[in-house]
């Protein structure tokens, strides 16, 4: 039986399991007693072979044979481009390699490519989060140390301010979706019902002067409500009202971290089958 060494592969790039090609070949001790240096060393010497053959195989058989080229002078060529020491692929262009080599130069650092983790729009608190359990994974930290990190997030996360903890979204098209300052037409995205939202309530609580409404075309930061007695679901604001959390107006801390945070590095720990170490440790971790 002949073993698929492919771990991933797109329309000009294709990423080969090297490591399993020498473990498979009974040489892995061998090859981890040598230097990084050599290790490196012997790796690039596996991909000119692999390049060297692909090369020959797409100007011989596919372009000549399959597309009866007879242009001699013009060849696809591909080239060797990256080398990592491990690699996390989700689905087509969504994926993350802990590289060492990049276009020749060393890089020894993460390489993310279409993964959600890096959206603009994540919280100020979230996202270096989210990249450190990515970097953890990629370096192949003991689980039980994710398992502490991840714990150490929801924690610090729970303790967060509105503003670290909100989404940040763009602000547009108000007066299309706002048939007034206080109400929307269906369909209206839910960033705008926030604007709306927050202009309520700065209006039923006499603080219009004292806090900006966020404007067309500017970025605010929006966060989900606990249920309240007006009904608010979501707020669109650029700062935290603090009298707001006095009136019984507060953010619904589960749902940011559950939808930011718990659900991305989900996402994440199911491309290695270990959606284990997102479990609770013990009783205490429940209380978060």
């Amino acid at each position: 039986m002949i073993n698929d060494y492919v771990a991933y592969i797109d329309t000009d790039s294709c990423y080969i399991k090297v490591g399993q090609w020498i473990s498979d070949m009974g040489i892995k001790d061998k090859f981890y007693s040598l230097t990084q240096e050599q290790q490196m060393n012997y790796v690039k010497r596996i991909t000119d072979v692999i390049t060297a053959h692909v090369n020959d195989k797409s100007y011989h058989v596919t372009q000549r044979q399959h597309y009866n080229s007879q242009v001699d002078d013009f060849k696809i060529v591909f080239e060797p481009e990256k080398i990592a020491l491990t690699g996390l692929f989700s689905t087509k262009k969504r994926y993350a390699t802990w590289t060492l080599l990049n276009d020749g130069k060393w890089k020894d650092d993460m390489s993310i490519t279409g993964l959600e983790v890096i959206r603009s729009d994540s919280p100020e608190q979230i996202k270096p989060k989210i990249l450190e359990i990515l970097k953890m994974v990629l370096r192949k930290y003991p689980d039980e140390e994710i398992r502490d990190a991840i714990s150490k997030h929801k924690s610090e996360l729970y303790t967060a301010t509105p503003e670290e903890i909100s989404t940040n979204k763009g602000i547009n098209k108000l007066s299309k979706y706002l048939d007034t300052p206080y109400t929307w037409i269906k369909k209206c995205p839910h960033q705008l019902k926030g604007v709306a939202n927050f202009a309520f309530l700065l209006n039923k609580f006499g603080l219009e002067d004292k806090y900006d409404i966020p404007q067309e075309g500017n970025k605010a930061k929006i966060v989900y409500l606990k249920p309240n007695k007006f009904n608010k679901i979501s707020l669109s604001f650029y700062k935290w009202p603090k009298e707001f959390d006095k009136l019984g107006i507060q953010v619904d801390y589960v749902k940011m971290v559950h939808d930011n945070y718990v659900v991305k590095v989900e996402n994440l720990l199911k491309i290695i089958d270990k959606l284990d170490l997102m479990e609770y440790k013990n009783l205490i971790d429940r209380l978060f």
